[in-house]
């Protein structure tokens, strides 16, 4: 492939990314390798393919690295007020499996590691983009039994798994025959928010102290687990509610996530169209506007943020720390405050440790 090259179809691969210092084609104009970035041209083919894709939208100034999406299945039966997968499938956002025959998947995921493999790229697959990963516990056995092999031929390579299922939603992962060497590929993310949030806007999904469970039975067992804080959705009291929820986490259970991300409540257009419920929207009605939807208001933003890093920097969190899809304004308001790293390069973000990235 050669041309000019364009960011749609780039991936910048990170030094965490590199398997190699030097790929098969370094010699050609369309790689370069940049402060502590590759710059990679996608085949058009992985840009966008039945099962994979590259994740390049956010544009401007959203602090958005790009990662690859992994999709052998879409949307959600679990009734989230604001999720934004109402507005990417135009108001269906319910369960449907892609995979009807399990050959395929398995021949796509392998020639798509092999190409990342010949690229000498680690390769993180989200699986939780266009579907919560967990929700239909029958999916979750049938894609282990299938990918996992595949995994283990192409051992640089994992799965992340976004959540807001519990105890019963992991079981598939726990599997005698299988949980060990899951633990090698797979990450486990959990989306969090306080109980008075997920009984009012998040209906269907399990109960905030029970996903926290879940992922401490998963960090016991040797799962590399990971926590979004997100959105967070100012209701009245909520540094209560959000310091509470914080504690839980870090102190009653114990849990070591391996990084942690947060985010506030946003709605794109779309999501606006196509939302079944409108009791979310009033927190967005004197909102920012930006590249990525409607914000809360600038300052509640830079309050809340500051409010919750705060709050977990104190209970002696150490890991990587990152906000989700948020303006680069904010961003170096708290990375003055020392209470972020700066994100790197404009467009590229090779800095950020978000949920997405590996």
């Amino acid at each position: 492939m050669s041309g000019k090259l364009e960011s749609k179809n780039c991936y910048y691969a990170s030094q965490r990314e590199i398997v190699k210092t030097k790929s098969r084609i370094d010699d050609f104009a369309d790689i370069s390798l940049v402060n502590n970035f590759r710059r990679i041209l996608v085949p058009r083919k992985w840009v966008n393919s039945k099962f994979i894709a590259l994740f390049n939208k956010p544009s401007g100034d959203i602090v958005c690295p790009h990662f690859w999406e992994f999709k052998p299945f879409i949307g959600c039966p679990f009734n989230c007020s604001y999720c934004y997968l109402q507005g990417t499938f135009y108001g269906n956002k319910s369960p449907r499996m892609k995979v009807k025959d399990p050959n395929e998947l398995v021949k796509e995921l392998n020639q798509f590691l092999e190409w990342a493999d010949l690229e000498g790229l680690k390769i993180l697959m989200n699986a939780g983009e266009l579907a919560d990963s967990l929700a239909i516990p029958e999916w979750t056995e049938f894609i282990i039994k299938t990918v996992l092999p595949v995994l283990e031929s192409h051992k640089n390579h994992k799965i992340l798994f976004l959540t807001k299922g519990g105890a019963m939603h992991i079981k598939p992962l726990l599997a005698d025959e299988v949980s060990h060497e899951l633990s090698n590929f797979i990450i486990v993310s959990f989306s969090l928010n306080p109980k008075r949030v997920a009984v009012k806007y998040e209906k269907g999904t399990a109960d905030p102290e029970d996903r926290i469970r879940a992922a401490k039975i998963l960090q016991d067992r040797g799962f590399t687990i990971r926590i979004r804080i997100d959105p967070i959705i100012p209701v009245s009291g909520w540094r209560a509610d959000y310091a509470f929820l914080i504690r839980k986490i870090f102190v009653d259970h114990e849990l070591k996530p391996e990084r942690v991300t947060i985010g506030s409540l946003r709605g794109l257009q779309k999501t606006f169209r196509f939302a079944k419920s409108n009791d979310w929207k009033e927190f967005l009605d004197r909102g920012e506007r930006t590249r990525w939807g409607r914000k809360i208001e600038f300052n509640l933003r830079m309050e809340i943020y500051t409010f919750i890093l705060k709050k977990i920097l104190e209970l002696g969190y150490n890991g990587p720390l990152a906000l989700c899809k948020e303006t680069l304004d904010i961003w170096r308001k708290l990375v003055d405050a020392k209470l972020l790293s700066d994100p790197g390069t404009p467009g590229i973000w090779e800095n950020v440790l978000c949920n997405c990235k590996l």
